[in-house]
């Protein structure tokens, strides 16, 4: 133990920052932070939709919904696409596990797989 009584690291090796990029993640985290986004994800987990099916389903209004949809594609977790008048927004499955996979890995934390292994994250 040192004199702040925290344990050192167990390598012996002083820790570092700079092992997450601290802007990509708190984009990230500020975007699944709001329960309202959250239940826009989950709503599109399932499939594509247009703002008017997202209104219906959360049940807020246009304007609001487009707020958190900006938040949302700013942090490069949903997708939209123009079709004429339409707007369609996806989740972009890929950057959400790059998310997961990126920040456990420069936390150095071991991910337990579906088929109940552990699968290291150290290089």
């Amino acid at each position: 133990m040192n004199m702040r009584n925290e344990p050192k690291p167990a390598t012996g090796r002083r820790r570092t920052a700079g092992r997450l990029d601290e802007r990509k993640y708190s984009k990230y985290f500020k975007a699944f932070g709001d329960p309202t986004r959250l239940r826009i994800l989950a709503f599109l987990s399932g499939g594509e939709s247009t703002v008017g099916d997202i209104v219906r389903e959360v049940g807020l209004t246009q304007p609001t919904i487009s707020r958190h949809l900006a938040i949302l594609r700013d942090a490069g977790i949903v997708a939209d696409r123009r079709q004429g008048q339409q707007v369609y927004y996806s989740l972009n499955k890929t950057a959400v596990a790059g998310c997961c996979d990126g920040f456990c890995t420069g936390l150095e934390i071991r991910i337990v797989t579906d088929r109940g292994r552990k699968k290291s994250r150290k290089k």
